[in-house]
């Protein structure tokens, strides 16, 4: 026998069950760019069929089957019901639907055999279920509570130019990961400015140690007449790393006083995802109440 008619036979044999359209397990790659036509012959070629083979099945000229693939026409709706059943298309690819909540060939199987179970083998299947969830649930709102911790980001930036108005605003809780850094921190100060470049850059956060002391070679926040700034120490004065925008001496009038050294920049990969972030606010809602309670809301 050849393929040709070996494939027909399987194809018409799965014709005379139920009208079910197939699932398959997942999106292809060319979804997005195969036009309707092109889907078609996708699976056509998948099942070994020739295009005389299809239009035998479907009983149609092969000239029908040449204008669907090529996209000089579109099958009927009965002819369509016809052809997602016989090559497997599922009829959001064959659409070009997103495929998001769609369940895999696998889970289709499993869906299958469960639904084979007796009473009692299904209470015993959603129980193991049910514990493997919660434990997965635990495992990660340990990793969660054992990885981050918070931090709060001042309101107030520290200009990398001339400095930063003191504001009111109250401090804003951040989760960050555990490390030398964050653990040893009390705050975390966004830079504003290019002065402190290429260190330190606009908008980047840094993890700030509370103290009064700076020694050379310590980039420090400070407090001056003009507001917040961050500059580095060295023999007791005050620099920006950018020497196009120069800090210039103070003096006692400009009441320089340090209030805290920059331990690190705050990474991207310091930071949790959108998703971690909702899920840390569940398991560290205690210290997040202790963190309102403390700076207010």
């Amino acid at each position: 026998m050849k393929n040709g008619e070996h494939n027909m036979g399987a194809a018409h044999e799965a014709l005379s069950g139920q009208n079910i359209i197939h699932l398959p397990n997942v999106i292809s790659q060319d979804i997005n760019t195969l036009s309707f036509g092109e889907v078609i012959k996708k699976y056509r070629q998948q099942s070994n069929l020739s295009q005389t083979d299809l239009a035998g099945i479907m009983k149609t000229s092969r000239n029908t089957v040449v204008n669907w693939e090529n996209g000089k026409a579109k099958p009927s709706i009965e002819s369509i019901t016809t052809l997602c059943t016989l090559l497997g298309i599922p009829l959001y690819e064959l659409f070009g639907i997103s495929n998001v909540e769609m369940p895999s060939r696998h889970e289709n199987t499993m869906l299958t055999q469960y639904r084979k179970l007796s009473t009692v083998s299904k209470k015993m299947v959603d129980r193991m279920i049910s514990t493997m969830l919660q434990e997965e649930m635990d495992a990660r709102d340990q990793y969660l509570r054992s990885t981050y911790i918070i931090l709060p980001l001042e309101g107030t930036p520290a200009a990398a130019g001339t400095g930063c108005t003191f504001n009111d605003l109250k401090p804003e809780p951040l989760f960050v990961k555990r490390s030398r850094f964050s653990e040893a921190a009390d705050a975390i100060v966004r830079v504003s400015g290019p002065s402190m470049e290429p260190l330190y850059h606009n908008d980047d956060l840094v993890y700030v140690q509370f103290t009064e002391e700076a020694e050379d070679g310590t980039d420090v926040i400070c407090s001056t007449a003009d507001g917040a700034v961050i500059k580095r120490v060295k023999n007791k004065m005050l620099y920006s790393l950018n020497q196009d925008y120069p800090f210039g001496k103070k003096n006692e009038d400009d009441h320089v006083v340090v209030l805290g050294k920059v331990l690190g920049i705050v990474g991207k990969e310091d930071q949790p995802n959108t998703e971690d972030i909702a899920d840390l606010e569940t398991v560290l809602s205690r210290e997040l109440r202790e963190f309102y309670k403390e700076h207010g809301e």
